[in-house]
C-alpha cells in the first residue's frame, strides 16, 4: 500500500489510532481518508498563521470536493477510495470544506472557535458508519457530539461541554451504538482524566478504548 495512494497510518496510541482500531474493516479506509482530509484542511490554530495560504488550500479542496462528487477526483487518496470502496461516493466532502472555511473565518475574526469542522466530520463519519443518510434530529445530535468533543479537547475542564456530551449521548438509541462505536471510543478517550505518567496513560487509553467499544457493542455506552 503506497503512502501516495492512501493516507498514512495514524500514530500508535493517538485518538485517531484507537478510533480506526475499533472501526469495522469495511469502513476503515473510508473513515481514515475522511479523517486525513479533515486534518489537511483544518485551520492552523495560531495567530501568526498565513491565512491566505489556508484560503488557497481550501479553494483547491472545494474544487476537489466537486470533482469527487462527480466521480473524478484528482487527489490520490480519493481516487483510491472510490476505486476500492465505490460506496464512499456518498460522502459529502463539500460539507467538510465549508465547515473548515467557517472555522478559518472564526479564527480570523473572533477569539471564539466555531468547531464547525469537527461537527461536520462527525456528521459525515456517522453517515458512513451507519451507511445511510442521517435524519435531521440525529444529524444535529451527532454534530453536537463532535463540537462538544473538540471543546473538551481544547479544555479538559469544560464542564458545559461534558454536560452537552452526556445529554446528546442520551439521545442516541442503543440500536445505533454498535455502528457508531468508533466515534464513541473517541469520545471516551477525550473525556478521560489524565493525571498519570506516560506509560500508565498509554495502558489506560488502551483499556478505555476497549471498554468503550465493548459497551457500545452492547448498546450500553455512557461517559465514565
Amino acid at each position: 500500500m503506497s503512502d501516495a495512494q492512501h493516507p498514512s497510518a495514524p500514530a500508535p496510541g493517538s485518538r485517531r489510532y484507537y478510533t480506526l482500531l475499533y472501526t469495522p474493516e469495511a469502513h476503515r479506509e473510508e473513515l481514515n481518508t475522511l479523517l486525513a482530509v479533515a486534518e489537511e484542511i483544518a485551520p492552523v490554530p495560531t495567530a501568526s498563521a498565513d491565512h491566505s495560504v489556508a484560503h488557497v488550500r481550501l479553494e483547491w479542496w472545494r474544487d476537489e470536493a466537486g470533482r469527487f462528487a462527480r466521480g473524478e477526483p484528482q487527489h490520490p487518496w480519493l481516487r483510491t477510495l472510490l476505486r476500492e470502496h465505490p460506496s464512499s461516493a456518498r460522502l459529502d466532502l463539500l460539507h467538510i470544506v465549508d465547515a473548515a472555511a467557517m472555522d478559518l473565518a472564526t479564527r480570523t475574526l473572533s477569539a471564539r472557535q466555531a468547531h464547525a469542522l469537527r461537527r461536520a466530520l462527525f456528521e459525515e463519519a456517522a453517515g458512513a458508519l451507519l451507511a445511510q443518510p442521517l435524519g435531521a434530529a440525529l444529524r444535529e445530535c451527532i454534530g453536537e457530539l463532535g463540537a462538544s468533543l473538540e471543546r473538551l479537547e481544547d479544555d479538559p475542564e469544560d464542564v458545559e461541554a461534558r454536560a452537552t456530551l452526556r445529554q446528546r449521548l442520551g439521545q442516541i438509541s442503543a440500536a445505533l451504538q454498535p455502528a457508531l462505536a468508533p466515534l464513541l471510543v473517541w469520545l471516551a478517550l477525550a473525556a478521560r482524566s489524565r493525571q498519570h505518567a506516560a506509560l500508565f496513560e498509554s495502558l489506560s487509553d488502551n483499556f478505555t478504548a476497549w471498554s468503550a467499544a465493548r459497551r457500545a457493542a452492547r448498546g450500553r455506552f455512557t461517559l465514565q
